[in-house]
């Protein structure tokens, strides 16, 4: 296997794990310290939908690369992440509605499946990144 293409798929990966932790560990905290409820709120709003969707394209793309040249595992694998992403992206319209209409339950529910698929998204690229930089590369 080429070793660009290697490095490929591991930059796809590390990208989504760059932007999970980038969420994680430096959006999410501030945004409630920095803004009041109404302006994050807003925020937040406008941000998940973006983060959802370069993810999804990223894992996509790693689902390309996976199809082009490499084994079945790996593809099903980019398509769980693909699959994850989409889903996250997808509920945040039904997140918003239920955090709006007060249905606590439902919010909490569907958060708690947001933080669920970024947490399978964030391993899958764990996984991914050490299978594939374990991999035997011919010298050339």
């Amino acid at each position: 296997m080429n070793t660009l293409v290697i490095s490929l798929l591991i930059l796809c990966y590390a990208l989504a794990l760059g932007i999970i932790f980038a969420q994680a560990l430096l959006t999410a905290p501030v945004v409630f310290k920095v803004l009041d409820n109404q302006n994050a709120s807003n925020f937040l709003r406008k941000i998940f939908p973006r983060y959802y969707l370069l993810l999804f394209l990223i894992t996509l793309l790693a689902l390309l690369i996976s199809y082009l040249w490499f084994e079945k595992f790996d593809i099903y694998i980019a398509i769980i992440a693909a699959s994850f992403c989409l889903l996250g992206y997808l509920i945040i319209p039904i997140t918003n509605i239920a955090r709006d209409r007060g249905w606590e339950r439902i919010f909490k529910w569907l958060h708690n499946l947001s933080v669920f698929n970024t947490l399978i998204v964030m391993i899958i690229a764990i996984i991914q990144i050490f299978r594939v930089t374990t991999m035997s590369v011919p010298i050339t």
